[in-house]
């Protein structure tokens, strides 16, 4: 009798195709104009901070976030900036 001949091994499963549509673009590059006048904009608030702490006024401990308020509306300001222009 004749052994059978071996099986051939699976076939490995093709891969699916991608996505034929694009994926998200990205907007473009950020505004020059507000990314230049990012940093000397937190620059700015940080030492009018500091004043108002040293003057005896609302302490820093305080009023630090608003450095990150500034530094948010920086950034929608970037993005923001192409798009109306």
């Amino acid at each position: 009798m004749n052994p059978a001949p071996p099986s051939p091994p699976p076939s490995q499963p093709s891969p699916t195709p991608g996505p034929t549509h694009p994926g998200p673009t990205h907007p473009g590059p950020a505004h020059p104009l507000m990314r230049a006048l990012t940093g000397p904009l937190l620059l700015t608030t940080l030492g009018v901070l500091l004043t108002i702490d040293y003057s005896g006024g609302i302490t820093f401990g305080r009023t630090w976030p608003v450095l990150l308020i500034v530094f948010g509306v920086c950034k929608v300001a970037e993005h923001i900036g192409p798009r109306a222009a």
